[in-house]
C-alpha cells in the first residue's frame, strides 16, 4: 500500500543550489538547478567528477539540505519533513 510520501512519486527542483565551505573558499556543487521528473520516469545524470551529481542526488535523497531552492517529492517539500518523516521517506522511497 503507498504512503503519503511515494504516492506518485514526481521529483520537483526549484532553484536548487548547494554550497560547501573548504577553508577560506566556497565550493558551489549544485548551482540553481531546477528540473521535474514525472513517475515512473527514467533520468540519467551525467557529468565529470566534480560535478555535482552525488550532491544533487544527496539533496533529493534528503540527506543533505539545500543551501538554497526546494526539493519536493509527490508534492511534499523535503526541508519541511520532520526527522521521522525524512527517516521514512528515505526508507520506502529512495534506491541508489
Amino acid at each position: 500500500m503507498p504512503t503519503e510520501i511515494n504516492k506518485g512519486a514526481d521529483i520537483e527542483a526549484q532553484n536548487l543550489s548547494r554550497n560547501y565551505r573548504m577553508g577560506e573558499s566556497e565550493i558551489r556543487a549544485v548551482n540553481d538547478v531546477s528540473f521535474s521528473i514525472a513517475a515512473g520516469e527514467f533520468v540519467a545524470l551525467l557529468g565529470t567528477s566534480g560535478s555535482g551529481k552525488s550532491s544533487l542526488l544527496n539533496l533529493i535523497a534528503g540527506l543533505d539540505t539545500p543551501t538554497a531552492g526546494s526539493v519536493a517529492v509527490a508534492g511534499r517539500d523535503l526541508a519541511r519533513m520532520s526527522r521521522e518523516e525524512l527517516a521514512r521517506y528515505r526508507r520506502s522511497t529512495v534506491g541508489m
